[in-house]
């Protein structure tokens, strides 16, 4: 078989295996792959330069701002204790608010037992549950810090994290600095694994590809630093989902720029189950692109609008064809594959997934060049070989995801948020 295959290829000429091709550079590999090279060559120049002039490390840990970690949560009793011993004493000018969003179990209590043997904590309880982003600019009111680090009740901070993530905010310019965020049972299952993965090569590496270009576009809910300043100018977040998205798309809009601060480390638990993982895509997706890409903020496109940058256009632009146009386009793909099924059919997929995988090693060790723990991200990657059937099954998902949202706008009935609060919010 393989020998056939390897025949079959020598046989093709070079603008057949481009039409072969074609599907797969509608996928996410290929862009992944061109601006992480880009992304390692620049940083290896930069640091052989560095080396050859002589320059001095700069002292890692120089910008200390005063800080806010805002916790909300609803039902969260099993896991604040630990999440609130992450971060407390891990910064010196630190003040923590927990925000209990009408949780039914003892959140508040465990919250307020943990507070009474460590300073600096105020525990804040809602009677009913009014959404992460209600709850968010509940608890913004009680803190003049100049930086909010927001995260999310059921994670878990490196022990530098909120180090790392206000270095950035030494520029005025940067309103707000996305952490990383790791998968904390990457091998409690095979859905885990894939979501280890996938969270080192597209939230780590991908965003520092993105940061690199001036596009990031979007703070992790789980873990992000924001400008007190900036947070009140957008008058606080917005009814989501994903109030995480559409903050920072405001805060581009208003000129601020945004960071990634890549060894900023956020520990979250991944759904174990395929069925819960699928399900957790699907509202993801479906919040995403369309409800705020393509309708709320789709005036950063406009040439005239008083703040357009065209880096923010360029977001849009890739936010396009990548979430829309290509899930499309690789449906087409795949119908006139099999309406016009050639004799080689078996030959053209193997094809397809060799190729794919050559995309992925490029992913696999730009992972491995950044890394901060060699050993665990190594036996993570060797995954990659199954990594285009997830990915065929996350496009299955990000399509129907897609397709409800335009013609249903089905994430306004997203139970994320109380029917009340979604019912007062304009339907974008």
């Amino acid at each position: 078989m393989l020998t056939d295959w390897i025949h079959w290829l020598s046989c093709r000429h070079w603008d057949q295996l481009l039409l072969f091709l074609s599907g797969l550079l509608l996928t996410d590999a290929p862009r992944y792959a061109f601006t992480k090279i880009y992304l390692c060559v620049r940083d290896l120049l930069s640091a052989a330069l560095a080396w050859l002039r002589g320059r001095q490390p700069v002292p890692p840990f120089s910008h200390c701002p005063s800080v806010c970690a805002l916790i909300a949560g609803n039902n969260e009793a099993d896991i604040i204790a630990n999440t609130l011993a992450s971060v407390w004493g891990t910064y010196p000018k630190l003040e923590i608010i927990v925000v209990d969003d009408g949780s039914k179990d003892a959140m508040a209590a465990n919250a307020r037992r943990f507070a009474a043997t460590h300073a600096g904590i105020l525990v804040l309880s809602r009677p009913e549950r009014g959404g992460k982003s209600s709850a968010m600019n509940f608890g913004l009111r009680y803190t003049q810090a100049d930086i909010v680090v927001v995260i999310d009740a059921d994670s878990e901070l490196g022990p530098n994290a909120i180090w790392e993530i206000v270095q950035p905010m030494c520029d005025p310019k940067v309103g707000a600095v996305a952490g990383s965020i790791v998968i904390r049972n990457p091998f409690a299952s095979l859905a885990t694994w894939f979501q280890a993965y996938e969270y080192v090569s597209t939230i780590m590496v991908g965003r520092m590809s993105s940061a690199a270009f001036h596009v990031l576009g979007i703070i992790s809910g789980a873990f992000g630093a924001f400008r007190r300043c900036a947070i009140q100018q957008m008058n606080g977040w917005d009814v989501g989902p994903p109030e995480d998205l559409d903050l920072t798309l405001a805060l581009r809009k208003a000129g601020y720029e945004i960071a990634f601060a890549p060894y900023s480390l956020c520990y979250t638990e991944g759904p174990e189950s395929f069925w819960a993982l699928l399900r957790q895509r699907h509202r993801w997706d479906r919040s995403g692109a369309i409800r705020n890409h393509c309708r709320k903020h789709l005036d950063m496109a406009f040439p005239w609008a008083a703040n357009f940058r065209l880096s923010n256009l360029v977001l849009l632009l890739e936010s396009w064809f990548f979430n829309v146009f290509s899930v499309y386009g690789v449906v087409c793909w795949l119908i006139a594959f099999v309406i016009f099924l050639p004799e080689d059919w078996w030959q053209t997929l193997l094809t397809l997934y060799g190729c794919y995988l050559v995309f992925e090693l490029v992913t696999v060790f730009t992972n491995l060049y950044y890394t901060v723990n060699f050993r665990r991200d190594l036996a993570i990657s060797l995954i990659f070989f199954l990594v285009p059937l997830y990915q065929c099954v996350l496009l299955l998902v990000r399509l129907i995801a897609t397709t409800e949202e335009l013609f249903f706008r089905t994430s306004f009935a997203d139970n994320f948020v109380p029917e009340k609060v979604r019912k007062a919010t304009w339907w974008w």
